[in-house]
């Protein structure tokens, strides 16, 4: 028969375990890593195996991550829209042609764009924008009246209404209608193209 501390030194795990144990002080104490148990003349195994927790770090960085995506997502969203809003406003998105003159300084309050039946004959788009302006009427009418007769629009004035009437050069079938109205210190710009 082995000597009780040559037995617990062949057991699988008893150096890795018990090399810094020291000397047991009573029967039933348990070896700090929580494998072995002395039983008054040698550690014999508990059975259970030695669980050591380690600290879980790689959450608390998977949380952060996540909540600086979810931050820099929520901020670039708020500065897209901003960005959508001032396009809007300056005329950046509009139903009008490309090369349609833009009042410069006008700001965009409303934008229809009609598709279908309800049009005129021939006509299978309607384009309906109203913008303000600061400038008084006879400073925008004088505007659109030169900007609109070079390139490819001409445009022509009905002194009666107020209104002015454009086509494009190219496109024969684009014609509309800008009407301009006083409103106290600025003005409202219609245009009404159809196309």
């Amino acid at each position: 028969m082995e000597a009780p501390s040559q037995a617990a030194s062949n057991t699988p795990g008893y150096n890795e375990g018990m090399a810094s144990a020291g000397p047991p002080t009573s029967t039933g104490q348990i070896s700090p890593d929580g494998r072995w148990r002395w039983d008054g003349t040698q550690w014999v195994p508990t059975g259970q195996v030695a669980t050591t927790r380690r600290p879980a770090r790689w959450i608390w960085w998977l949380v952060g991550g996540c909540a600086v995506l979810v931050i820099v997502a929520v901020i670039a969203g708020v500065l897209g829209l901003a960005s959508l809003f001032t396009n809007f406003q300056r005329g950046g998105l509009t139903c009008l042609p490309s090369g349609f003159p833009a009042y410069p300084g006008a700001t965009v309050t409303s934008e229809n764009t009609y598709f279908g039946s309800g049009l005129p004959p021939g006509d299978t788009r309607e384009c309906r924008m109203t913008l303000e302006s600061t400038d008084d009427v006879s400073t925008v009418t004088a505007w659109y009246s030169s900007h609109l007769n070079s390139g490819d629009w001409k445009a022509s004035t009905d002194a009666a209404s107020g209104t002015i009437r454009v086509q494009n050069n190219s496109k024969a079938s684009t014609v509309g209608n800008i009407e301009l109205l006083g409103r106290g210190q600025h003005t409202e710009i219609r245009i009404t193209l159809d196309s």
